[in-house]
């Protein structure tokens, strides 16, 4: 199975790659809109790739449920949030390098990133097992990390490619309102994303800052799912 899914992350990779490439050609044209849309499902493209990754590094056990997760928008992008923590861009790269020389004591995952991991697994992957399960009391998660299960990335990207209508059927908002600099910044983060699922995918042991902590919170919150979530060997 592990060369199976290794070359479909390898096909994801492709993929992704080639819609930065389309993005980069329309980038200039006004306004740039379709090169943001095209750079947004290029990051969903390789978290895709990175969620496959995962199982052929033994990190979570393949499931119909992790399918599923793969064609899904929204645990993608939550993957996203995971994986540009451990890949920032370079100002953020050096100051948490300075963080970790200077303050050597571990640090927690910032809310946003475990959040995003944890609605991942509980509000999506988990609530997708044959039967129902409620909170005692609703969780309070991340701000960011809860808009992104709400939807607000995903209208945010759609709002790029169509226009949108009002409950009356009048005009809501047209693609507009992306700058040049916005699409750099997205099809810059979907390159490092890419460059993180090719290490993973090659064994590289120096993944992304702190990848062994994210690495290790993934298998626990995977390997805390009940069988019939994380499916049974036939």
């Amino acid at each position: 199975m592990n060369d199976r899914l290794a070359a479909t992350v390898r096909a994801c990779l492709t993929n992704g790659n080639r819609l930065l490439d389309d993005a980069e050609y329309v980038e200039l044209n006004e306004p740039p809109t379709t090169a943001y849309f095209l750079a947004m499902i290029a990051q969903e493209e390789i978290a895709k790739g990175f969620l496959l990754a995962l199982v052929v590094r033994g990190i979570i056990p393949w499931d119909k449920r992790l399918l599923r997760a793969a064609r899904d928008h929204t645990c993608k992008q939550l993957l996203c949030v995971v994986m540009d923590y451990l890949v920032p861009g370079d100002d953020d790269w050096f100051a948490r390098v300075d963080t970790m020389m200077y303050r050597p004591e571990e640090a927690k995952l910032p809310r946003e990133v475990a959040d995003a991991l944890n609605i991942l697994r509980h509000e999506k992957i988990g609530c997708w097992a044959d039967y129902f399960s409620f909170w005692a009391e609703n969780p309070d998660y991340d701000p960011g990390a809860m808009a992104i299960f709400a939807g607000k990335k995903d209208r945010v990207k759609q709002d790029a490619l169509y226009v949108r209508l009002s409950a009356d059927g009048s005009v809501a908002s047209t693609p507009a309102g992306v700058t040049l600099e916005t699409v750099k910044n997205e099809r810059d983060r979907a390159r490092r994303l890419a460059s993180l699922t090719n290490d993973m995918l090659n064994g590289d042991p120096n993944q992304g800052l702190d990848y062994p902590r994210i690495e290790e919170s993934i298998r626990i919150l995977f390997a805390s799912m009940p069988d019939d979530v994380r499916g049974k060997k036939k």
